[in-house]
């Protein structure tokens, strides 16, 4: 039996069409990028007609950000009380989402949004944004607490934390070790402590 919302009038909507669209654009990224993805491949994948991804979704820029967020889960704000571990939690999980299945999905939409302002647009808000406000969080919280040195900016710290696993998976092709993973984490947090 599908799982089933309400709409405001007429037939109910099956979730598990809904989920069978993200699967597929997901899994399509992946394979041939976003340039080659196309509304008609996502749905004859899921095994529906055009008319119900459009229902859910207008454009190919909010299906594709739709479908990040469904396979890419927003970090979760630990407050544990220790800005350090609560950074470390946040990039294991970007660690393990790079190295999953959409890993390859993710880093081929943050290229295509270079010169698309609608994917930029749509990205931003649907999918960096709910990111960023837990790291806003984490930041603050750290330099409150006398963790995090008080002139270290939040992009400072997005920039020194997350950005070597996104460089070195971009560069190699292959997502960081749990070694230098660890060692680049260290490196970033003695720049950024107080």
């Amino acid at each position: 039996m599908s799982a089933v919302t309400t709409n405001a009038r007429g037939r109910p909507r099956d979730t598990s069409v809904d989920a069978a669209l993200l699967r597929a654009a997901v899994e399509l990224l992946a394979e041939n990028g976003y340039g080659a993805l196309t509304i008609e491949a996502v749905a004859t994948r899921a095994g529906v007609g055009k008319p119900a991804l459009y229902r859910r979704w207008s454009t190919k820029e909010e299906l594709v950000v739709a479908a990040l967020g469904a396979h890419v889960a927003p970090p979760r704000d630990t407050a544990t009380g220790d800005a350090r571990k609560d950074l470390r939690a946040m990039l294991g999980g970007l660690a393990r989402h790079l190295s999953g299945p959409a890993g390859g999905a993710v880093f081929g939409v943050h290229v295509a949004a270079d010169g698309n302002p609608e994917l930029t647009e749509v990205l931003r808000e649907r999918y960096l944004a709910p990111r960023a406000v837990v790291l806003t969080e984490i930041v603050r919280r750290g330099k409150a607490d006398g963790q995090i040195r008080a002139d270290a900016s939040v992009d400072l710290v997005r920039d020194l934390v997350f950005g070597p696993p996104v460089y070195h998976q971009l560069i190699t092709g292959n997502p960081m070790s749990t070694r230098r993973l660890s060692q680049t984490f260290d490196a970033a947090w003695r720049a950024l402590s107080a």
